[in-house]
């Protein structure tokens, strides 16, 4: 029998197998449907629901009722993915190298300015690209390989876009921004680009059990209870690496015979999505 599986919030990213669901589409093989609404599928319809890095671009009061939308496509039995960046990582990292960076340790002291905007950058930003954009528009650039341990294949593929292919060499001074005035900002600040919050693998767990799932478990990239998930290297690529390293990757699983309670917040949850946030 074929399984029903969903992607949302896939960006670029998706596997023809699934049905891709985006804000905007980008192929064919994305359907465009706003994320802050209820989800355009009848109840019990897919056995696999995955989203990656998405729900830190929601705002926060709407999470719960995004998640209660992906109970309630799921089948009982069925399993959602979910993947964010790791709020935790990102902290232990950061408290390491500062004490590091305080013993005047060179390594250390280059490696503390990334992860300062790894941590903050995507949440404070006012204009497109952000702090993050101007970083990686330096060649060469510091920490560089430090940088794409933590970013992966994104950050690989936007510094080869940033450097010129003769090779000339770019301080990241260069970087262009736009005249910031409040309109500008506050539309830009609801375009979807920046974190709306962060999620560790505690918050996490407790959006899904409050959302009905079950036995809501921490994996790596490589690792699922979805038969078959790498095969559709979502969460690595073919040379094995893991395609968003900085990355908290969760799996949980709908009960077969939903309790009273997770009805009654799924009911509550879809009642309350009738009212989205609207994006810009």
């Amino acid at each position: 029998m074929t399984r029903r599986l969903l992607n949302l919030g896939c960006g670029e990213k998706y596997h023809t197998d699934w049905i891709n669901v985006d804000f905007h589409s980008s192929s064919p093989a994305v359907r465009a449907h706003d994320l802050t609404e209820k989800l355009p599928f009848e109840d019990d319809f897919f056995d696999v629901v995955y989203h990656s890095h998405v729900v830190e671009h929601l705002p926060k009061y709407y999470v719960p009722m995004f998640f209660h939308e992906c109970f309630r496509v799921l089948k009982p039995g069925g399993i959602i993915r979910v993947v964010v960046p790791d709020l935790e990582q990102i902290v232990r990292i950061y408290l390491g190298l500062v004490e590091r960076a305080l013993h005047n340790d060179n390594v250390a002291q280059e490696r503390y300015n990334w992860i300062l905007l790894e941590m903050l950058d995507q949440m404070t930003r006012n204009q497109p690209g952000g702090e993050m954009l101007k970083y990686w528009m330096h060649n060469p650039m510091p920490a560089e390989d430090f940088v794409i341990a933590r970013v992966g294949s994104e950050a690989v593929s936007m510094i080869n876009h940033l450097r010129n292919p003769r090779g000339e060499q770019g301080s990241g001074e260069g970087a262009t921004y736009y005249e910031e005035d409040y309109e500008t900002i506050g539309k830009f600040r609801l375009s979807g680009e920046v974190h709306q919050w962060m999620y560790d693998r505690y918050s996490l767990k407790i959006l899904l059990s409050s959302a009905g799932f079950d036995n809501a478990k921490q994996c790596r990239a490589d690792e699922s209870a979805i038969p078959g998930f790498n095969d559709f290297y979502l969460d690595a690529e073919r040379d094995g690496s893991v395609r968003k390293p900085d990355s908290l990757f969760m799996e949980a699983v709908k009960p077969l015979q939903e309790s009273s309670s997770a009805r009654e917040a799924t009911n509550r949850g879809n009642t309350e999505a009738g009212c989205p946030v609207k994006r810009a």
